[in-house]
């Protein structure tokens, strides 16, 4: 008798857009953002405003030349190549806090939103109403993807303060940070793209923040050691991290096209493979 509405490909013409749940779930997944946000644009800042310290940065460029080669190349791999006042600054986009704090809201968001509210019962409430389940999968991956990438704009807006209170005697290449954080951006929003794939076939949320996890943590690790271990240097490409390389943004003229387009397949292929997951699986309604 009511078949007709546990059917996973059933369509509901004229069904307006469920603004009101979008709202909702904006401001749920706005505390996350700012708890994100401000310490992600206060750590740029404190960057530029240490390094203001020329005797600091002197003693830091010695001391990085004094490590051993393979110190060396796991510095050159998180953005340190080369060491100048530029490099150093650009660590602060891939330093691991900075990573650990995207991740957070990469993972946190998207489960929240369809596998948590799946897991408490609330989404069989929002599918009762006259909303179909592509409105709700837009509605969890506007919050989950807008947030990030925004992110990395706070995160660029830190350098412009910190530059602006540091008073660096030599210009920093603003541009070149502005492409660096959107590159970023684009990697952010893969992985939390990864993260709402996970969750539109995943039962229970503590699968879907383990599954996303582990993955992201491998797929880091698997960058870091391929940089410095010649045998896994083939695989570098199969890691999203590959594909942020903040002393050549920084350095070489234009865009990085080539890694923004791949980071940019990626994400829309996980977003496309969640939404057609989502629509299929097996919900409560």
């Amino acid at each position: 008798m009511n078949s007709h509405r546990s059917s996973p490909g059933l369509r509901r013409k004229g069904v307006p857009f469920p603004w009101a749940l979008l709202r909702f779930w904006v401001m749920r997944s706005l505390p996350t953002w700012l708890a994100v946000a401000l310490p992600i644009h206060l750590f740029q800042i404190a960057i530029c405003v240490i390094l203001r310290d020329n005797d600091f940065v002197r003693a830091l460029l010695l001391f990085s030349q004094s490590l051993p080669p393979f110190l060396q190349r796991v510095l050159s791999s998180a953005g340190l190549q080369g060491g100048d006042l530029v490099s150093l600054i650009s660590v602060g986009y891939v330093h691991p806090l900075v990573l650990v704090l995207f991740m957070a809201y990469a993972v946190a968001v998207p489960t929240g939103l369809l596998v948590g509210e799946l897991e408490s019962g609330s989404m069989e409430l929002i599918l009762s109403r006259a909303v179909t389940r592509t409105q709700v999968f837009v509605c969890a991956a506007i919050p989950t993807v807008a947030g990030m990438f925004l992110l990395t704009q706070v995160m660029f807006l830190g350098t412009l303060a910190g530059a602006a209170l540091a008073g660096f005697e030599e210009p920093l290449p603003l541009a070149g940070f502005y492409q660096l954080s959107l590159n970023g951006g684009l990697l952010a929003v893969t992985a939390a793209t990864m993260a709402l794939f996970v969750s539109a076939f995943s039962r229970e949320r503590g699968t879907a923040v383990g599954l996303t996890l582990a993955y992201l943590v491998f797929d880091y690790l698997l960058n870091i050691v391929s940089t410095w271990w010649p045998p896994l240097a083939q695989l570098q490409p199969f890691s999203l991290f590959h594909y942020i390389n903040s002393r050549e943004v920084l350095t070489q003229p234009g865009w990085p096209v080539d890694d923004m387009v791949v980071l940019g397949v990626v994400a829309l292929t996980a977003l496309a493979l969640g939404w057609i997951v989502w629509r299929r699986r097996d919900l409560p309604v």
